[in-house]
């Protein structure tokens, strides 16, 4: 059978080592340790839920003394006892206006439970929500500051869960599991004490299952840790589907994998599923079996209750309000230990995000960096080599220098190091011996923001963002005035369409830009790079795709960026190469050849390769056709691919 397999299996999960058991301690107040300091900043909101809580567990405890009076001192005519006795005579004279007087306390017990019960629930609530937001943004913080190494190797959709769901369930360790462990210790303490105080031989028989009822805690929730572990790998498992699949639409439709990705998802979905229902079908189980025990305890205090108020020895309004605190106590320890199935539940999404937030792969500053200085672009590479894996070098031993304003291609095969090397220069990454100097001194004495600052990377794929088109060009610099973002627009070809769209620069882009042709999205992205106005700019292949008269007006757009600054340039066609001033060839990440274009087309035979191959075999001195393009009728070689 499907639960005793479960049982099997949670048995043996509850044998292993490595199991934290019902609560991990240690887990537990390591997340208090990373995110308490999150309660500082609401901490008077706390205070006012916390004083409403206790006094509506108070009020609560007070609720069936009324009824007990009305039972045993108006209906029965018991009389009053203790520090009470001096209200017998109006009881006797007066039932009418104490019966009048207990309905209307009632009342007022119910209606003061509440109103106590909704402070505390609305700024405890608040209070978790702030806390929850203000962690988002933590993390989110801390995902940003994260290496590109980490993003490499990350699932998307993994992340995506993290930020949402496992985010969310930190409400429930730092702001519900004290708020409910609380009002359950302080209420079963209360309603035990009373109930001892009533009758001791009556409390004895009610909490007489709750030893049972702990050993299942214990029981079950050794292995349950697992179950939740399991659930929510196979939950950011289905996550990572839907968003491969839904960022690869196009490939998806194209290829007619519709069916095939629809079963891709639904063989993730049902893992999902499964580890879903495992965790509520043991989860159930154990909820029925502590029911059961629960219903013992209420059935053989009734029965012994009963008794004792038949021989006299308890009064019914004792009896009464015995039941109702025995409920409250059952009620209490019940909802105390099904508690820890929560935080279990929770504690494995904390630990996925500790995992995050102390996750080391960040690019940090050297401990005596300073800001940089304005920049004049002399870049050197003394003996540069780096690994993304150790023993597997991707660059070797670079060694060159450039001059400010020169510009650089980066040419050679796929996988020969030219990306790499740029990353380098923007401290993605830093390498693995050697060293990287700009203006004499190493990049890694500057901090990474001043660095970065003075840097402009133009990439392949323009990157535009659900915001306002003057916003995306502003994403360049923040403070970048009205007059400075059209100004940029117009040295990046972009003005007249912009004033052309139906808001002008404050028409909202759709998600990626969308509502834009690729060459439009690259002329902002442009407008974007221009106006920071950097004394150093990267140029990825910025005109891949692009029909011959948009890219024309893009290389018009990329002179003007580009003029007086130290530019890279990965070089993707040969248009572009033979107008820098320097082109470095990679091959296997070595630097091959370094020179002009003619220097070598005559001295490299592997460079005279890829020229071959991207205009066929000719007289290797001829340069391809001109077209007219640039700014001032400049003529550029026409546009043509490298293999």
């Amino acid at each position: 059978m499907r639960f005793l397999e479960d049982l099997a299996e949670i048995r043996a999960l509850g044998k292993k080592k490595d199991d934290a058991g019902p609560l991990d301690r240690g887990g537990l107040l390591k997340v208090y340790k990373v995110f308490g300091r999150h309660y500082k900043k609401h901490w008077k909101t706390l205070t006012v839920a916390y004083l409403s809580l206790l006094v509506a567990i108070g009020l609560e405890v007070l609720s069936p003394w009324p009824l007990k009076f009305i039972l045993d001192n108006l209906i029965l005519r018991a009389p009053l006892e203790g520090p009470a006795a001096f209200l017998n005579p109006l009881f006797t004279e007066q039932p009418k206006l104490v019966l009048l007087g207990l309905a209307l306390a009632i009342i007022g017990i119910t209606v003061g439970e509440a109103y106590f019960s909704f402070i505390n629930k609305y700024w405890v609530s608040s209070a978790g929500d702030r806390m929850t937001a203000d962690i988002r943004e933590r993390v989110f913080s801390h995902f940003n500051r994260l290496s590109l190494s980490f993003h490499e190797s990350a699932s998307s959709g993994n992340l995506v869960y993290l930020m949402t769901s496992d985010v969310s369930e930190m409400k429930s360790i730092l702001i519900d599991f004290p708020q409910d462990f609380i009002q359950r210790v302080v209420t079963f303490v209360a309603y035990v004490g009373l109930m001892l105080a009533l009758d001791w031989r009556l409390a004895l028989i009610a909490c007489s299952t709750m030893p049972l009822v702990y050993w299942f805690t214990r029981y079950f929730t050794a292995g349950m840790k697992k179950y939740m572990k399991r659930a929510r790998k196979r939950a950011g498992e289905l996550a990572s589907v839907i968003v491969e699949n839904l960022t690869s639409m196009a490939v998806v439709q194209a290829y007619g994998r519709e069916e095939s990705e629809r079963y891709r998802l639904g063989a993730s979905n049902l893992l999902n599923l499964e580890a879903q229902l495992r965790t509520l079908r043991m989860h159930q189980t154990y909820s029925r079996l502590s029911d059961f025990l629960i219903v013992l305890s209420t059935a053989g205090v009734l029965y012994w209750g009963g008794q004792f108020a038949l021989g006299g020895a308890i009064t019914v309004g004792t009896l009464w309000v015995f039941v109702n605190y025995m409920r409250a106590v059952v009620g209490s320890f019940e909802k105390f230990t099904s508690l820890f199935f929560g935080l279990a539940k929770s504690l494995v999404a904390a630990e996925r995000l500790l995992e995050l937030v102390e996750n080391e792969m960040v690019m940090q500053d050297d401990p005596d960096a300073i800001p940089a200085p304005a920049l004049q672009g002399r870049i050197e590479f003394r003996n540069v080599s780096f690994a993304y894996k150790p023993g597997h070098d991707v660059l070797k031993d670079l060694n060159f220098v450039v001059e400010p304003g020169e510009t650089v291609a980066l040419v050679g095969h796929s996988g020969a190091g030219k990306s790499t090397l740029i990353s380098l220069l923007l401290r993605f990454y830093d390498p693995r011996q050697g060293e990287i100097l700009i203006d004499g001194v190493n990049i890694r004495r500057y901090t990474l923001k001043s660095l970065r600052q003075q840097m402009t990377i133009l990439l392949q794929e323009a990157r535009l963002f659900h915001q306002t088109v003057h916003e995306n060009i502003a994403f360049g610099k923040l403070d970048a005035t009205d007059e400075e973002i059209r100004t940029a627009a117009k040295l990046a070809e972009a003005h007249d369409f912009i004033e052309q769209m139906p808001k002008g620069y404050d028409t909202m882009m759709h998600e990626g830009g969308e509502n834009l042709s690729g060459g439009q999205r690259q002329r902002l992205n442009i407008a974007r790079a221009v106006v920071r106005q950097t004394p150093i700019v990267f140029l990825d292949e910025p005109t891949t795709g692009l029909d011959a008269r948009t890219e024309a007006q893009i290389n018009t757009a990329i002179h003007r960026l580009t003029r007086g600054k130290t530019t890279f340039i990965i070089a993707h066609k040969f248009s572009t190469v033979a107008n820098a001033d320097k082109i470095l060839l990679l091959e296997e990440g070595q630097l091959a050849h370094l020179g002009s274009h003619e220097q070598l087309l005559h001295n490299s035979p592997p460079y005279r390769e890829l020229y071959e191959l991207q205009f066929g075999r000719q007289k290797t001195t001829a340069m391809p056709e001109m077209e007219a393009g640039g700014d001032n009728g400049r003529l550029v070689p026409a546009p043509l691919t490298v293999n």
